[in-house]
């Protein structure tokens, strides 16, 4: 992966062995196309990029925008940088099949940030509000070591 998971969405699944090695290999090929178009549409730079690989949050506007871009492709947000819950729930099904357990925790980690990460009307502040809050519940629920795409 080129950069961020979103943060979540990519990395809980790339979780290790409990997941289909064929489901995995086509999201990270997903994962990567979505990052190409990310980077061309946001003009993020490689710091940005590497800062979101180290799992945190980019300090420029570029930066947060990416984490707002997957956020868009992967329908955590919408365009005008609402949320769409009930489509971001419904892209983890996949995931149910393979594992359970990681999709319970997943599920559990959007919810509590849809509810709690801090609204921001500029769509790339709210969507790295919600990108940080992923990165703490994530670490909360032991899933730090599923943030981890190369």
């Amino acid at each position: 992966m080129n950069s961020v998971l979103f943060l979540l969405v990519c990395a809980l699944v790339a979780c290790s062995g409990e997941l289909d090695k064929e489901f995995l290999m086509q999201f990270l090929q997903k994962i990567k196309k979505v990052s190409e178009d990310c980077i061309a549409e946001t003009q993020a730079t490689k710091n940005d990029i590497k800062t979101l690989l180290e799992h945190k949050i980019p300090d420029s506007h570029e930066g947060k925008c990416m984490i707002f871009c997957f956020h868009k492709h992967f329908q955590i947000q919408n365009e005008d940088g609402s949320l769409n819950k009930v489509a971001a729930i419904s892209l983890l099904e996949p995931i149910k099949d393979h594992s359970q357990d990681i999709y319970d925790k997943v599920v559990k980690i959007f919810n509590t940030c849809f509810d709690s990460a801090e609204r921001d009307d500029d769509s790339c502040i709210y969507a790295s509000n919600l990108a940080e809050c992923a990165i703490r519940e994530s670490k909360s629920l032991g899933l730090d070591d599923l943030l981890v795409i190369e």
